[in-house]
């Protein structure tokens, strides 16, 4: 039908360095939304809350640092990895200045950042840390702490033993 909703596929070809933009029926895209991760999902109200053209700017800002990041061959209108990792360290900086308030929130915010870290680094100190924030947490009663706590144990000896193992040759 030609009334059908309809998504918007953005895509990339490297090669030819052109950016195509795609009207695909939603029915269509229903597997592809099924499989890939949950997606990035601002409010509609958030870009109706400013100026159109700030709006139209932060979405495109958006869908180029999204591009870039999956991309080979970045498109490089800005480094948004590097603004990424900047902006991940301020975020984790509140994250423990709100810890320190004993901020349930916070603590397994950290303690999901952290695992995370202990992970990537091989890193026994930041796994320690990770858990003492998850049982701060869950010791205040929050919901995702209580969760993640169910699964603790086996995250716990995985990440052990990856750490023991330390970087693959």
């Amino acid at each position: 039908m030609l009334n059908d909703k309809h998504d918007l596929l953005v895509h990339y070809d490297e090669e030819s360095q052109k950016l195509i933009l795609y009207s695909v029926r939603t029915a269509e895209t229903s597997e592809l939304r099924k499989k890939e991760f949950d997606g990035v999902a601002p409010e509609v109200e958030y870009f109706q809350s400013m100026p159109a053209e700030e709006a139209e700017m932060k979405l495109g800002r958006l869908v180029f640092s999204l591009l870039d990041l999956g991309a080979s061959r970045k498109i490089g209108i800005r480094d948004y990895e590097t603004e990424a990792d900047a902006a991940q360290a301020r975020f984790v900086e509140e994250l423990e200045e709100q810890v320190k308030t004993n901020d349930p929130d916070a603590q397994y915010q950290l303690f999901m950042h952290l695992h995370s870290c202990a992970m990537a680094n091989y890193s026994l100190a930041d796994l320690s840390r990770a858990e003492s924030l998850l049982l701060a947490a869950v010791a205040q009663g929050h919901e995702g702490a209580l969760s993640s706590l169910e699964n603790w144990p086996i995250l716990k000896a995985m990440a052990e033993k990856r750490i023991k193992r330390g970087p693959e040759a």
